[in-house]
């Protein structure tokens, strides 16, 4: 078999991925989204509070503003996801290869994505597998943990958003 570029197909290479971080990371984010009520990409005092209570860490609300101020890089009083992965020391968890990784695949991606920009998981392990960057295996176990609903796909926004967060 070929790759798109009519390259025959590298051996995959086992990914050194920590699949309980990226699912820490996806729990972050789609609990972001979820209380970015207004979908502005951004979330106020009160949404944080409400984000950070569900995710088990009940705080008073003069906590989530002293938060809030710290985290808030662009003084806008409003948190971005870039920085409350900051401030849940994200970056820390050393999955920036993995991002490249991803970010490389989004071009393949797009193109591979049905009408609905939708990919599953066998459609993104089929397309790393054949890049020669992963496995099947571990390309399931992306998708498993950034697939927050369980329907064993993601949009390509969804997977463009992951990729460049990570």
């Amino acid at each position: 078999m070929a790759t798109p570029a009519g390259r025959p197909p590298q051996q995959a290479q086992p990914l050194s991925v920590d699949f309980e971080a990226l699912s820490y990371i996806s729990s972050l984010v789609e609990a972001f989204q979820a209380f970015d009520s207004d979908n502005d990409g951004l979330v106020t005092a009160p949404e944080l509070r409400g984000l950070l209570a569900s995710l088990g860490l009940d705080k008073p609300e003069h906590e989530v503003r002293d938060m809030l101020a710290r985290a808030d890089a662009d003084r806008d009083g409003k948190l971005s996801v870039e920085e409350l992965l900051d401030v849940m020391n994200a970056g820390e968890l050393g999955l920036g290869a993995l991002g490249a990784l991803l970010q490389s695949a989004v071009p393949s991606l797009e193109s591979a994505a049905g009408p609905d920009g939708v990919l599953g998981a066998d459609e993104l392990a089929r397309l790393l597998s054949v890049m020669g960057t992963a496995s099947v295996e571990d390309c399931m176990e992306i998708i498993a943990c950034m697939d927050g609903d369980g329907d064993g796909a993601m949009s390509v926004e969804e997977f463009r958003l992951m990729a460049h967060l990570l």
